[in-house]
């Protein structure tokens, strides 16, 4: 029995009141993890990479089982799928997070961002006490830029540097996490959406194969397939147009500034790396 037949098999026990939800999906994920290296369309360099995609997979796992419709195609190509559209955007996502964690390391002060004993609340009091740095502007910019990543003692740290109150620069980063979270829904609802009309499409390409001498109906299917396409078309249009990570936009309406302005100064510390890096 080869893998997709065995997710088949699963869903089939599920399906007919054999396991419950939980445990299906447990059975699914202890599959996956013992599954071998490039089954699936999943390569990974180690183990712990497999773990951490998996981990990360597995939320949206209860989703995908509710949305599977049986009418489309075989439960375990239907996952097969999801996983490897899935594994792309994991891998994309980590590569723009490597990305903007060490553009935030290199940007000016390292200190800021290595392990120090944490400072008594009265060195946040005085104007002259915290860490002081050059650029306190472009350390605001690059904080907010990578939000994702900002502990308390880090947004600690910037606020005594840039002079702000820490409480107002957490709401700031947790207001940009809040903006991530209903990003991450949309991508995860359209991404659904996209889904369902694939397999719908092939379904109808299906259809249209088979020998049928019912012109009207052959010309409605039709009709729906080309429909369908135009639709999945600029549902993947939508999907690489959502970014994820916090825009300029969104960085300007927080501080309260043109986005001209934040624009301006992201492109002074981008041409600053760069300079940066052919240094090195």
């Amino acid at each position: 029995m080869n893998d997709v037949s065995r997710l088949s098999l699963l869903y089939k026990q599920y399906a007919d009141g054999n396991s419950g939800k939980g445990e299906f999906e447990a059975s699914i994920f202890e599959h996956l993890m013992n599954s071998p290296n490039g089954h699936y369309g999943l390569f990974f360099k180690n183990m712990d990479a497999r773990i951490d995609f998996l981990c990360w997979f597995y939320p949206d796992l209860r989703r995908i089982i509710d949305r599977y419709d049986k009418g489309v195609a075989p439960f375990g190509v239907y996952l097969a799928s999801t996983l490897r559209y899935s594994l792309r955007y994991y891998n994309r996502s980590k590569r723009k997070r490597d990305t903007v964690e060490i553009d935030c390391w290199n940007s000016g002060n390292s200190e800021l961002f290595v392990y120090e004993p944490e400072p008594d609340n009265e060195a946040y009091e005085g104007s002259d006490a915290g860490y002081k740095v050059n650029s306190p502007k472009r350390i605001l910019l690059v904080l907010l830029k990578s939000y994702y990543y900002a502990s308390d003692s880090l947004v600690n740290k910037v606020a005594a540097a840039t002079g702000m109150n820490p409480e107002v620069l957490g709401e700031m980063v947790d207001t940009l996490r809040r903006l991530q979270v209903k990003k991450i829904e949309r991508v995860q609802k359209l991404s659904g959406a996209a889904h369902c009309l694939y397999y719908r499409c092939l379904n109808y390409e299906r259809k249209l194969s088979e020998k049928c001498e019912d012109t009207h109906l052959n010309s409605l299917i039709s009709l729906r397939l080309d429909r369908g396409r135009k639709r999945l078309e600029n549902m993947r249009k939508r999907l690489k147009s959502i970014r994820i990570e916090a825009t300029n936009s969104e960085i300007s309406k927080i501080l309260g500034l043109p986005k001209g302005t934040v624009d301006s100064r992201m492109s002074m510390i981008k041409t600053k790396q760069a300079i940066n890096r052919l240094k090195f």
